[in-house]
């Protein structure tokens, strides 16, 4: 962990800007029994999580996740290899598909399912079902279709992101003496909006967009940088190569994608994972975006607690911009 990032910074109260609250169904709520807290603890979207991972999962994971999604009220009641046995797969897969799911074992998820399933059955309101957007939907039901469908995401991704991961990155990110991002098509525009955000709060960072210069940006990197590389796949050269050359030059690597076994994750000392479902057959990135933009946002703001020249720099900016708007009037 990075210490020294947690505690408030002495002196200034929450920032006006950032006070809102990302509110959540709250028929979904699960407490662990143990009240240790942990990945259980909060609140939980089965649904949600079940359907961000599983086309990550191994196909005897994937058996045990369908069994969980098609009746959580009964895998409730099953032990670990009961599960196992039905899946025709081992307990430990069991495991491994929990702690995939984002709990730290077989029993924390049991828990969630018998909570969820007596939610359900006090009147909660289902999960939405997002459907494709068919040729013939008005712009209205478009709109409909699309903030059900991203809202998912954000949610799946709040769900799965390990905390510990981003507060590490934004640590490093915080402290860096060089920040160099990485992205190719949709997920570089991700990296410019973290850059320009950095730039509104006084930190200096490099995009890199285009595969030759990224390397040769990754190749200058030293111990004390930091490599931030975003890809949804994990897949592409332009990202797992520049960050691979990055952790080669002792710089720290985070990786932001929808892969958690990904070629990109091998080379990532933090991993930032997304959710990022894409929207039937008109993809466009939209879902893998909206993800990597709220791991963005969530790191960009963790960034204004934790630099304290962040006030300061924000007023400053705004009245540089505010100034040169209104001589031009």
């Amino acid at each position: 962990m990075v210490s020294g990032y947690g505690d408030p910074l002495p002196g200034r109260g929450p920032l006006p800007w950032l006070r809102y609250r990302l509110r959540r169904p709250a028929q979904l709520a699960v407490v662990s029994p143990s009240g240790s807290g942990g990945a259980v603890s909060g609140l939980v979207d089965l649904g949600v999580r079940i359907r961000a991972v599983m086309n990550h999962l191994s196909p005897s994971e994937s058996r045990v996740a369908q069994l969980v999604q098609q009746d959580p009220a009964r895998v409730a009641h099953l032990t670990v290899t009961e599960l196992a046995h039905e899946a025709s797969t081992s307990a430990a897969t069991v495991v491994r598909t929990a702690r995939s799911l984002g709990f730290d074992g077989y029993p924390q998820l049991r828990y969630a399912l018998a909570a969820q399933a007596g939610a359900d059955t006090a009147g909660g309101v289902d999960p939405p079902r997002v459907a494709d957007i068919a040729d013939g939907d008005s712009v209205e039901v478009i709109l409909a279709k699309l903030a059900g469908f991203e809202g998912e995401q954000i949610m799946a991704t709040a769900e799965i992101v390990s905390a510990s991961a981003v507060e590490i990155t934004a640590g490093q990110l915080a402290r860096a003496r060089r920040c160099c991002l990485f992205g190719i098509g949709a997920s570089g525009l991700v990296a410019q909006d973290l850059a320009h955000k950095m730039t509104r709060i006084g930190l200096t960072a490099f995009v890199q967009v285009e595969h030759d210069a990224a390397v040769v940006s990754a190749s200058l990197l030293e111990p004390g940088d930091i490599a931030l590389a975003f890809s949804h796949s994990g897949e592409t050269p332009g990202s797992f190569e520049p960050l691979r050359q990055a952790r080669e030059s002792g710089a720290f690597t985070a990786a932001v994608t929808g892969n958690p076994r990904s070629t990109l994750t091998r080379h990532a000392d933090q991993v930032l994972v997304t959710a990022g479902r894409e929207y039937g057959r008109r993809p466009a990135a939209v879902g893998s975006r909206t993800s990597q933009l709220l791991i963005v946002d969530t790191l960009f703001v963790r960034l204004t607690q934790l630099v304290p020249a962040t006030a300061a720099a924000l007023d400053k900016t705004h009245h540089a911009i505010a100034s040169t708007r209104n001589r031009g009037r």
